[in-house]
C-alpha cells in the first residue's frame, strides 16, 4: 500500500481549518456583547418577562401611543372591486407614455418593515432595479402589523398569524426563497420583534410583548425613518437588513452603528440624537408610511406600489417589473449606487 502523503496532508489542512473556524464561531459567540442561545430565548418566554438591557441598543424615547385607523373607502383597491358581476367604480390605470431618462425617471413606493424576511428577500432585487434603470425606488419603513397598535389587542399578533399554519410555512418558506434567489438567510436572532415563536404550539406561541417592551423594532424602524427623511431609505435597507437576515454576523444589533455609517452622507450618533430630541418628526415618517399601505389597499409587505396599484409580496416583484416595462422603464447608462450583482433571477428584459 502506498502512503499518500499529499492528500494526507490536505485533509489535515481541511480538518485544521475547519476546527479553527468552528472554534473561531463559538469564540465569537461566546465573546458577544449578548450572546443569543436557546437557554437563554426559554428563560424570557413567559408574559411577564423583561428582556435584559442590549448594550447596542440606545436610550430612545416611548413609541407614541397608536391604534389601526380605519381603512380609506377610496383605496385603491376598493374603487376597483369586481364580483364579476358588478362593474368596478374605476377602471385599470393608465400607462405612462412619457419617455423615461435619468432626468424623468419612473417614481414607485415601496412598504417596508424590518421585521419581514420577505421584505429581505426582495432587497437584491429592489436594489439593482434602482442602481440599473430609470426608475426612483423609495422606501417607506412601517411598524410590524405586530406592533402597530398600542392600544387593545391580545398579546398575539394580527391576523397575519392567526392562521395556524402561517408561521411555520413562512419559517420553512424563507429559507426556500433565499436558496432559489441566491440569497443568504437566516431567521434572525435575536428577533426584531420580541415574539415567542418556539416551540410551535407552545403555551404562549405567537405572544408579543407590547411595543413599550420591545428591545428592537423601534430603533430600527426609528432609523429607518430618518435615512428616509434624508433621502436614503433605499440606503438604509440595503446596509441594514442582510445584518438582521443574511446570517452575516453573530450579534446583529452590534454591527448598526458600524454600517448606517457606512451610508454616504448619514451620521448614526447624528441620527440617533435627532430621533431623542425630535421622536415627533421621525414617528410621523412611518405613521405616514402606514397611510400610504392602507390607501393602495393593502396591509402586507414588502408592498411595491407604482401609480398607486399595489403588488404584494417579494414573488409579485415580476409583475410590478413588467408594470414598469408597460410605462417605458428603459436602462440606465451607468448603473447609480447602492450597487448589487444582477440577482439569479432577474426577469428577461432584453
Amino acid at each position: 500500500m502506498k502512503f499518500r502523503l499529499k492528500p494526507l496532508l490536505a485533509s489535515l489542512s481541511l480538518l485544521t481549518g475547519f476546527m479553527l473556524f468552528a472554534s473561531g464561531s463559538a469564540l465569537a459567540k461566546e465573546n458577544s456583547p449578548f450572546p443569543m442561545t436557546p437557554e437563554f430565548h426559554d428563560s424570557i418566554k413567559a408574559p411577564d418577562a423583561t428582556w435584559p438591557h442590549d448594550p447596542a441598543v440606545p436610550d430612545l424615547p416611548p413609541l407614541p401611543a397608536t391604534d389601526d385607523p380605519p381603512i380609506p373607502i377610496d383605496n385603491w383597491l376598493a374603487v376597483r372591486y369586481w364580483d364579476g358581476l358588478h362593474p368596478p367604480k374605476v377602471g385599470a390605470p393608465e400607462r405612462l407614455t412619457a419617455v423615461v431618462t435619468s432626468e424623468k425617471p419612473l417614481k414607485a413606493d415601496v412598504i417596508w418593515s424590518m421585521r419581514s424576511p420577505y421584505s429581505y428577500l426582495s432587497l437584491q432585487r429592489l436594489v439593482y432595479l434602482a442602481s440599473n434603470y430609470n426608475v426612483d425606488i423609495t422606501i417607506h419603513p412601517v411598524m410590524p402589523v405586530a406592533v402597530r397598535s398600542t392600544k387593545g389587542g391580545s398579546g398575539k399578533a394580527g391576523g397575519v398569524f392567526a392562521l395556524w399554519y402561517k408561521l411555520p410555512f413562512t419559517m420553512w418558506d424563507t429559507v426556500r426563497s433565499g436558496q432559489f434567489e441566491g440569497v443568504g438567510f437566516k431567521w434572525a436572532s435575536p428577533d426584531p420583534i420580541w415574539q415567542t415563536i418556539y416551540p410551535v404550539n407552545g403555551e404562549n406561541y405567537e405572544m408579543v410583548h407590547p411595543p413599550e417592551k420591545q428591545p428592537y423594532i423601534g430603533w430600527i424602524t426609528r432609523l429607518g425613518c430618518y435615512a428616509k427623511l434624508h433621502g436614503k431609505s433605499l440606503d438604509y435597507v440595503n446596509q441594514i437588513s442582510p445584518l438582521i437576515w443574511g446570517d452575516r454576523v453573530d450579534h446583529w444589533p452590534a454591527h448598526v452603528k458600524k454600517h448606517f455609517n457606512k451610508i454616504e452622507g448619514l451620521d448614526y450618533d447624528t441620527a440617533i440624537k435627532a430621533i431623542q430630541d425630535n421622536p415627533d418628526k421621525v414617528d410621523k415618517c412611518w405613521l405616514e408610511s402606514g397611510k400610504i399601505q392602507e390607501q393602495a389597499g393593502h396591509g402586507g409587505v414588502p408592498l411595491m406600489i407604482f401609480q398607486g396599484e399595489p403588488f404584494f409580496g417579494q414573488d409579485r416583484f415580476y409583475q410590478f417589473f413588467w408594470r414598469l416595462q408597460q410605462s417605458g422603464l428603459t436602462k440606465r447608462w451607468e448603473p447609480r449606487p447602492p450597487f448589487t450583482t444582477r440577482p439569479r433571477t432577474w426577469p428577461a428584459d432584453e
